[in-house]
């Protein structure tokens, strides 16, 4: 089965130069990790674990989990920061990233503009426990059995939001680390790929402030490769149960739902792609997120900025 997934992923190779930054079907529910603008965006400190399990049913499917964290310093200044944990046979990363971002208030109306800036540290390995996995023959892109490789990076973002809309733009890999030199006679640099970042979403609020409506996108551009767009639809009730459909522009169609309690929050979605035949042999790919959501005391002393 590890065999399959490997020529999975050969086949697969310019949709997988995307993945080289996982995003998540729930994106709605952390956008920090993706725009270091955000951090402390939020009128509480904000804890989050997030895991997607995609192709259920494959051995060595790519299973990856963000732990994240931001909150507000204070009125007008934030961190925020994030560990990814990503594992798809054979090779696995670990990113550590550290997130400042600067808000400023723009009227009464709490309608605040923040800029974000973020740096990151990876580890990626690859290794195949078992020689006889390799492919036959002499190939420069399998010339070792076991690679590692550390690497840092930037990102930086603009977010624009308020009680009831928002509007980013961010980038990340700015710095396009490599991870060694290029593959010989391969067109693609061995390097991490520049991705540009688009979102926005507003919350309409039916009938009354119980039930509310929230359409939302995200835009992600990989550098030389094609753009991906999710688009959602989420209904609202009292902020403490919701559920959701997205579409995404490669086929796919995510159901998703959740529900809260206090201080904490739970959601679900799962995936299901319609143009292509590895959906025929696995069981969609599933996402769990889990939150805590904290009032600071900052929050309490700033009513103009963080009152909402």
């Amino acid at each position: 089965m590890k065999k399959n997934i490997i020529l999975i992923s050969l086949c697969l190779t310019l949709k997988m130069y995307a993945q080289q930054e996982p995003v998540f079907s729930q994106y709605y529910m952390n956008m920090m990790p993706i725009n270091p603008a955000i951090s402390g965006s939020s009128p509480y400190n904000h804890f989050s674990i997030q895991t997607r399990q995609q192709w259920l049913g494959f051995e060595g499917a790519p299973l990856t989990t963000i732990l994240s964290y931001d909150g507000a310093i204070n009125t007008s200044s934030s961190m925020g920061g994030f560990l990814v944990l990503d594992k798809a046979y054979p090779s696995s990363s670990a990113t550590a990233n550290l997130n400042y971002s600067f808000h400023v208030p723009l009227d009464y109306d709490n309608v605040n503009l923040s800029f974000g800036i973020g740096a990151k540290a990876m580890y990626y390995n690859i290794d195949f426990q078992n020689s006889d996995e390799l492919p036959p023959g002499q190939d420069d892109a399998f010339s070792l059995a076991s690679y590692n490789e550390s690497l840092a990076d930037a990102s930086a973002g603009v977010y624009l939001y308020s009680r009831n809309f928002y509007l980013g733009f961010s980038s990340t890999n700015l710095l396009q680390s490599s991870f060694n030199g290029a593959i010989t006679n391969s067109p693609h640099p061995n390097s991490l790929f520049r991705k540009y970042y688009g979102m926005g979403g507003y919350r309409f609020y039916v009938t009354n402030l119980d039930w509310q409506f929230e359409p939302s996108f995200l835009i992600r551009k990989t550098q030389n490769f094609s753009q991906i767009s999710d688009f959602t639809a989420r209904v609202l009730y009292k902020e403490n149960l919701w559920s959701g459909i997205t579409y995404r522009s490669d086929g796919t169609a995510v159901f998703s739902f959740g529900f809260g309690s206090g201080i904490l929050h739970c959601s679900y979605s799962y995936d299901q792609n319609f143009n292509t035949d590895i959906q025929k042999y696995s069981y969609g790919t599933h996402e769990i997120a889990l939150s805590i959501r904290v009032v600071p005391f900052t929050s309490k002393r700033n009513n103009v900025f963080w009152g909402y």
